[in-house]
């Protein structure tokens, strides 16, 4: 029988993870994904790219812009990425007596993944490089490779990363379409939050606003889409592997 991603399954799976776990949840990504984002955001400028049209410049653009800000964004990124594996492995249905234990399990994770997560990046990026639909089809098909890889831990890089290709088989454009439609939803919303947020700031304290609250605000919305994206690859993860045979 074919593989199939059900989204509403999804939508229900993430939000009974959320009622689980909300307040370890809260806790992790409070302090390693929102303060990271909001010391980002006050002390790094937003990357803007003016040339999309051309993609050598954007790349150049983009180049300039780390190598100006990377003694900032990288120990943020470093953070960032130990505090979501720590949620990954919160959902990963292990049987954890407190969020110790997934700061544990997390720190224990971190180096074999960020090698596991450079090799699939390459290939992601290869794709688009050789034409863009391979590369959009590598990122639907690797998406959950942060959930695969806190769930089965003990795997190893190689066979965590065979298992994500095989877990994800005939879903790669489907899970796509998801992560597409939620960062849209989620995008369109915190534009319109924030826009209005800064209005307010900038008719009470003038032009300049209030920069520390504004950037606080901001760090809060990349928090909830980068939980929100966390739950949904979860329960994306959870239904797709019980369709899937073990290795």
């Amino acid at each position: 029988m074919p593989k199939k991603l059900d989204y509403r399954a999804v939508w229900i799976d993430a939000r009974a993870l959320l009622a689980v776990h909300k307040e370890a949840i809260a806790a992790i990504a409070g302090f390693f994904i929102f303060m990271s984002a909001w010391i980002s955001a006050f002390l790094v400028p937003p990357l803007i790219v003016e040339n999309l049209d051309n993609r050598n410049q954007a790349m150049l653009e983009i180049s300039r812009y780390f190598e100006a800000n990377w003694r900032v964004l990288l120990p943020m990124m470093l953070v960032t990425t130990y505090g979501s594996i720590s949620l990954y492995v919160l959902m990963s249905g292990r049987q954890l007596e407190k969020v110790g234990d997934a700061l544990k399990i997390a720190a224990a994770l971190f180096v074999p993944y960020l090698v596991a997560s450079l090799l699939v990046g390459w290939a992601t990026l290869a794709g688009f490089f050789l034409l863009i639909i391979p590369g959009l089809y590598l990122s639907g098909r690797f998406a959950i490779l942060p959930a695969v890889f806190a769930q089965d831990s003990g795997d190893g890089v190689n066979r965590s990363v065979i298992r994500t290709w095989r877990v994800t088989s005939n879903c790669g454009w489907s899970i796509l379409f998801l992560m597409l439609f939620v960062a849209v939803i989620l995008r369109i919303f915190a534009g319109l939050a924030d826009a209005a947020i800064v209005a307010i700031f900038q008719s009470i304290a003038g032009e300049d606003g209030v920069p520390i609250v504004e950037s606080a605000v901001k760090a809060l919305f990349v928090t909830l889409e980068a939980v929100a994206f966390i739950l949904m690859l979860v329960a994306v993860n959870r239904q797709l592997s019980a369709q899937t045979p073990n290795l």
